[in-house]
């Protein structure tokens, strides 16, 4: 009867072990917004293993299930574009699914190249249960105004500019958005607004006059 018991401890351990290890893995993260307002940003989580997420040859993220962001330059006149590499190891559970590479480029409306994503899953776990290292690697690079001095890749997937391209696998979520624009008022808009602050002070005035 005690060995029943113990090995009831023993299985009841292992399970809550492997539940703790999924967590982890699933937990994973990225998530890289280009803004032309304030440059690249790559937000990350829960690269819980190996090297943790690297941005540039620097680490961004110690492995752990904590979170971390960094902003980066589209680059400049003097420099050009500047091509952003990447690479993030975390815990998962059996084999990554297809597609584990691509080569995105994201298509502006007036014709042309925004930014342009690559990626590759590499390692990752055996059979279901069996967990592993996967790594993420990649890079991202973005135009600069007034554009065109980016190309497509050949056999590259095109991807609408401001339409998020997601390529999540096993035990990660990740995305990338191209050219995320600040909401500016437009002209009209902002003629109304005026329009109202003077009337606002007209209305002011009058009761000023009346008291």
């Amino acid at each position: 009867m005690q060995a029943k018991i113990l090995a009831l401890c023993v299985a009841a351990s292992v399970g809550a072990f492997a539940i703790v290890a999924a967590e982890q893995g699933q937990a994973a993260s990225l998530v890289i917004t280009d803004t032309a307002e304030t440059g690249i940003v790559f937000s990350v989580g829960q690269f819980d293993t190996g090297s943790g997420f690297t941005l540039d040859g620097t680490q961004i993220l110690a492995p752990s299930l904590g979170s971390a962001a960094a902003t980066v330059s589209e680059g400049t006149v003097a420099s050009g574009p500047i091509t952003h590499t990447f690479t993030g190891q975390f815990l998962t559970a059996g084999a990554f699914s297809a597609p584990t590479s691509g080569v995105i480029a994201f298509t502006e409306a007036g014709g042309g190249i925004s930014d342009i994503l690559t990626f590759n899953y590499t390692g990752g776990g055996g059979s279901p249960g069996a967990f592993g290292t996967g790594t993420l690697t990649g890079s991202f690079v973005s135009d600069l105004d007034p554009g065109g001095s980016l190309l497509a890749p050949l056999g590259a997937t095109l991807v609408s500019e401001a339409t998020p391209f997601i390529f999540n696998n096993t035990n990660i979520s990740a995305s990338a958005v191209s050219d995320v624009e600040a909401v500016i008022p437009e002209p009209a808009s902002l003629a109304l607004f005026g329009t109202a602050l003077a009337g606002l002070g007209l209305i002011r005035r009058r009761r000023r006059r009346s008291v």
